[in-house]
């Protein structure tokens, strides 16, 4: 009887079950449909998006509410699909029969938000007809098709004066330069002025265009206005009427296309012409109008474009010219002409508001526009407390989007929002990105893919494609349209390594993203409302305390729908975060808690229930220990656990993340854990790979890797330490470290054998061993790539340069710690062509180091510390012209008097321009 009832209750239950299933595929079809919808929404908003010229507000509201659906939608179906999933997983009829209830329940409120989101939308469908607004994007996208600009600054044969010199200031050098690329017979036939908007590309170009030197050289000259709406025939005509005679304006005024392009193409090619296309925007604009230019002849180009690309050509040779911004002195130079020149009318002493000024001048940056704008405003201005006025309110007065008066905004925010209007919908989504960071910050290109890629704004395709490589072209192309300003450049691979925005510029894109609700921004004492309909947040952990922690109470922030929150400290300083729970935060795609500080050293475990990110960092944290619950992450592209002075324990769960493309384990692990990841096929970086806490076996099947940092300590010294035919599976990868450290304390030697390891991976640009090796591999057994060598507690005892001076790629080398435990070095004549970077540190037992001319020919920066047997610098470096910049540290006083202007060896270093001396006695510092 007992039998029978439980067989009873176990076929109810499994009807039950086949129940649910059945539910499950009705949500799966509303899904579907939903997803379906979403993709016809999206492309309304990049249509309405992209239609530069629409303004209604109308449009703007739909496009708003269409953005918060679609975001509410991604979440819903996102949520819907990892519970499918994990449901999928569940095996065994007891544990179907444990969540049969939870099943039940969650089906059918995803039912119940699937219907709510299909009633918004066809809401908001209903209103778009009752509205209109579908039609007004049309009649725009219209209008912009049979618009013809006429944009052409007047008759160019007299309307381009020399422009008064008297707000000149900083372009004498310019203009030679560019002029000597116009006059000179050096090729080129196309000069490009390139740079943001503002930067004085016109101006530039009009003083070139007039010069009496240029006037000699051609016989003819145009002056055409291009603007982003350029037409063939409109540029091609201009042209012609500037060189012709001015009775045949009305015969070119009827020509054909064809007809200009042949006359045109013949006039250039027989006589020496300087046509200037003032304003061209993009290079399908160039590739329209330059069929019209012969490839070789008299006749010259001079353009103006915020974008780099613009005017290279296979058969036309160019030159790229970037105008400089002014320094400051420069800067009040042009501001006192424009300001102060001959006012007898203002009522007080400059002298009161001279910090003002200062102040005021630094925000613009050094961009002329910028600066003439607000001398032209002060110039309006009697009073001291109109001109604090101005200083207090710099941002909406310089780059505004209201103008002084209430108008449609300053001429700088007019001038850079052509700029962000003329991006595509997926640049501009990764600009207003940038509204996260403080002024003055330098963003790290790192991390800020690995934002965009975690976001949504970057999607990486095919299985070559890596983050970097996507997101760098995007990158790139904010660059050469002039939007974003290059930090730093990578030595060896040229990458984008840091970056940052002009400080105007950074005005535009706040004023952009809080136009769009892209972004919120808040300090550690602001009080958050909860409210706040932002999806992204940035908090600014900056104090004027700065020997007290920052204390931020996590509980502020509780916002459903919030996508993004960064933690963003000054100088990376480490703060505390006070939380229970990040319960309230449960769509979150990105969190930044770098440098947090959290109580009892765990991590709460609610971070599990974040099941939508994909990039989490907890770098430089103090945690001990991170919950199981971490596993439950299995979208994350990017998990940063870079902890140090801590030892962590990790539970096995990293092998649910599947997706992970980056990631960076502790520098200390506890002797508890113990990592299984050799599922973890998609990763392109992985750093701090323990052998003793891992199996070196879990690197075979991560065949996309780029970056690798193997630990190599282990229980087992005698063990080997990466097979040599790791480098047939990780056939791409670009950067190896192999270091054999924790906390600065060395774990038993492990000696390995260098070359053979070294030779396997034949793409290898990147290298450093941090580990004891018998000796350093051959010339031939380096990848013909390698660009960078760094070498460290090596102790070897033959002299390495024999070998690396003959790695022809190679750009730096670094030896540090003993690298090198012999006395003497030699760098041999014609020895490192390429060499950019040559660095010494602690190398005890080195007491001579001989340089020979003709070594080293394109060496540029020079650092040695704390080699104190080194007596001095060898006398071939006075051969090397290249080098610029020389930092010594911690070396015998002795050495730094001989180098020193007066000293004994100063002719060695005297062409060096920029040279210090650190903790050697009395600091130096030559600039």
């Amino acid at each position: 009887m007992a039998d029978a009832v439980v067989t009873f209750g176990l076929q109810k239950l499994w009807e039950l079950l086949i129940r649910e299933s059945n539910r499950l595929k009705e949500v799966q079809e509303q899904a579907t449909e939903l997803q379906n919808d979403l993709r016809r929404l999206k492309s309304f908003v990049k249509d309405a998006q992209e239609t530069k010229k629409s303004k209604s507000e109308r449009v703007k509201n739909c496009v708003q509410e269409i953005v918060e659906i679609v975001c509410d939608a991604e979440d819903i179906i996102e949520s819907f699909l990892i519970n499918k999933e994990r449901f999928r997983r569940e095996r065994g009829i007891k544990k179907h029969l444990k969540r049969v209830s939870c099943i039940t329940f969650a089906h059918q409120e995803f039912s119940s938000q699937i219907s709510s989101i299909i009633s918004r939308i066809s809401k908001v469908i209903d209103n778009m007809e009752r509205f209109g607004v579908r039609e007004i994007i049309d009649k725009v996208e219209e209008e912009n098709q049979e618009t013809l600009p006429e944009r052409v600054i007047g008759d160019t044969r007299q309307s381009f004066p020399s422009v008064s010199e008297s707000s000149l200031v900083g372009v004498e050098r310019s203009v030679e330069e560019l002029m000597a690329h116009l006059v000179g017979e050096n090729g080129f036939q196309v000069v490009s002025i390139c740079g943001m908007g503002g930067i004085g590309k016109t101006t530039l170009a009009r003083q070139v265009f007039h010069h009496e030197m240029v006037r000699r050289r051609f016989n003819g000259f145009a002056w055409v206005f291009v603007s982003q709406e350029c037409r063939q025939k409109h540029v091609w005509r201009v042209i012609l009427q500037c060189l012709r005679p001015k009775n045949e304006e009305q015969r070119i005024a009827e020509m054909t296309v064809s007809g200009l392009q042949d006359e045109l193409f013949k006039l250039l090619e027989t006589q020496k012409c300087l046509i200037v296309l003032d304003d061209l925007w993009s290079i399908s604009a160039w590739e329209l109008i330059k069929p019209a230019f012969p490839h070789r002849s008299g006749s010259k180009i001079l353009l103006t474009s915020r974008n780099e690309g613009v005017g290279f050509h296979p058969d036309l040779r160019c030159v790229i010219f970037r105008p400089r911004c002014l320094t400051h002195d420069e800067s009040w130079e042009v501001f006192q002409k424009i300001a102060l020149f001959e006012r007898n009318d203002i009522e007080f002493q400059v002298d009161d508001v001279k910090e003002e000024i200062q102040q005021m001048l630094k925000h613009c940056g050094g961009l002329p526009l910028a600066v003439k704008t607000l001398g032209g405003l002060l110039a309006t201005k009697r009073s001291a407390s109109e001109w604090r006025k101005v200083h207090n309110n710099i941002g909406s007065y310089i780059a505004g989007e209201v103008g002084e008066n209430g108008g449609n905004g300053s001429l700088v925010f007019n001038v850079l929002s052509l700029s962000y209007e003329d991006l595509p919908s997926h640049l501009k989504h990764c600009f207003l990105y940038l509204a996260h960071f403080p002024e003055d910050h330098e963003i790290q290109t790192e991390t800020l893919f690995n934002y965009w890629v975690a976001e949504g704004i970057v999607m990486v395709y095919g299985e070559e494609s890596t983050i970097v490589d996507v997101a760098e072209d995007y990158l790139e192309e904010l660059v050469k349209r002039s939007m974003v300003l290059v930090g730093k450049r990578n030595t060896v691979t040229s990458r984008i390594e840091s970056c940052r925005l002009h400080d105007v510029v950074r005005e535009v894109c706040l004023f952009k993203a809080k136009e769009e609700n892209f972004i919120q921004t808040f300090s550690a004492q602001s009080r958050i409302s909860e409210a706040t309909r932002a999806r992204r947040l940035a908090v600014h952990l900056v104090d004027d305390d700065e020997n007290e922690p920052v204390i931020f109470q996590q509980r502020q922030i509780q916002n459903p729908k919030a996508r993004t929150l960064l933690y963003i400290t000054r100088d990376f300083s480490p703060w505390i975060l006070s939380t229970r729970s990040f319960r309230g935060l449960r769509s979150l795609r990105v969190l930044d808690l770098f440098g947090a500080q959290f109580r009892r050293r765990k991590l709460p475990k609610s971070i599990g229930k974040l099941i939508h990110l994909r990039y989490l960092s907890l770098k430089e944290t103090n945690l001990s220990v991170l919950p199981s619950s971490l596993g439950n992450l299995e979208l994350l592209v990017y998990l940063d656990l870079e902890i140090y002075e801590t030892m962590v324990h990790i539970p096995n769960v990293l092998k649910k993340m599947k997706k992970l493309r980056y990631l960076m384990l502790p520098d200390e692990l506890s002797n508890k854990t113990k990592l299984e990841l050799s599922g973890l096929v998609n990763l392109e970086t992985l750093k701090n790979f323990s052998l003793k806490h891992s199996s070196v076996q879990d690197l075979i099947n991560m065949t996309k890797l780029r970056t690798l940092w193997v630990c190599c300590a282990s229980d087992n010294p005698g063990e080997e330490v990466l097979p040599v035919s790791l480098g047939a599976s990780l056939k791409d990868l670009e950067e190896l470290m192999l270091y054999n450290k924790r906390n600065g304390q060395v774990q038993p030697a492990k000696i390995i054998d260098a070359g053979s390891l070294v030779y396997g991976f034949q793409r290898l640009n990147q290298l450093r061993l941090d580990i004891k090796i018998d000796k350093l591999p051959n010339e031939l057994q380096f990848p013909s790539r390698i660009a960078s060598v760094s070498l460290s507690s090596c102790d070897l005892l033959e002299d390495p340069m024999p070998v690396l001076e003959k790695l022809h790629s190679l750009k730096i080398v670094s030896l540090e710690l003993n690298a090198f435990t012999g006395k003497r070095m030699v760098c041999s004549k014609a020895g490192f062509p390429k060499l950019h970077t040559l660095e010494f540190s602690i190398l005890d037992n080195l007491d001579e180091w001989v340089v020979e001319e003709e070594s080293m020919p394109n060496l540029c920066r020079l650092e040695i510390n704390d080699c104190r047997k080194l007596k001095s610098l060898p006398d071939g470096l006075r051969y090397i012209t290249s080098l610029e910049e020389l930092r010594v540290g911690w070396m015998e006083n002795a050495f730094k008097d001989k180098l020193i202007q007066g000293g004994e060896d100063y002719y060695k270093i005297q062409h060096v321009s920029y040279v210090v001396f650190h903790n050697c006695g009395d600091e130096y510092e030559k600039k």
